[in-house]
C-alpha cells in the first residue's frame, strides 16, 4: 500500500500546477527524492525532499514529526513511494477520489537502518514519558 498525502496548496499553487501537469501529460514525469534532517542530533524530525523536475519544476519539502508521523514516515519508506494530492484543509480521499495525483518513487533502502533507529529512539522516548 503506497500511502497518500493531501496537502493544502492554498499557499502553494506551484504544487497544484505540477500535479495538474503530470495528469494531463498521462505520462511519466521525473522527481528526485531524498530523506534527511536538519542536524544529526535532531531525532525528532525527519525531512522528505522531493524535486519535481518535469514535465514541470517544484520543490516540495515534507517535515514530519516522528512521534506523530512515525507509522506514516514507516508506510513511505517500506512502499518506497507516496502519492501527492493537491488540497485544502478538511480534505479526506473519501471526498477528494477522483482529484489528481501524482506518485512518487521515494528510494529508501539507504536510509533505512538509519530510519529504524529513529523510530525506535522515538517511541522509547513517548513510551517512557506515558508511563
Amino acid at each position: 500500500m503506497i500511502p497518500l498525502l493531501i496537502l493544502d496548496t492554498s499557499k502553494r499553487p506551484d504544487i497544484e500546477d505540477m500535479v495538474n501537469a503530470h495528469h494531463h501529460m498521462k505520462g511519466q514525469g521525473d522527481v528526485k527524492a531524498g530523506w534527511g534532517r536538519r542536524t544529526f542530533f535532531d531525532t525528532g524530525i525527519v525531512s522528505l525532499i522531493l524535486t519535481f523536475e518535469k514535465p514541470s519544476r517544484c520543490l516540495i519539502l515534507l517535515r514530519f514529526d516522528i512521534e506523530k508521523y512515525g507509522g506514516l514516515v514507516d508506510q513511505i519508506i517500506h512502499s518506497e513511494g507516496v502519492y501527492i494530492q493537491p488540497g485544502r484543509p478538511g480534505d479526506r480521499l473519501s471526498t477528494t477520489f477522483d482529484n489528481p495525483r501524482v506518485l512518487a518513487e521515494v528510494p529508501s533502502r539507504e536510509f533505512q537502518a538509519e530510519w529504524d533507529r529513529m523510530l525506535r529512539k522515538a517511541m522509547r522516548k513517548r513510551f517512557q514519558s506515558t508511563g
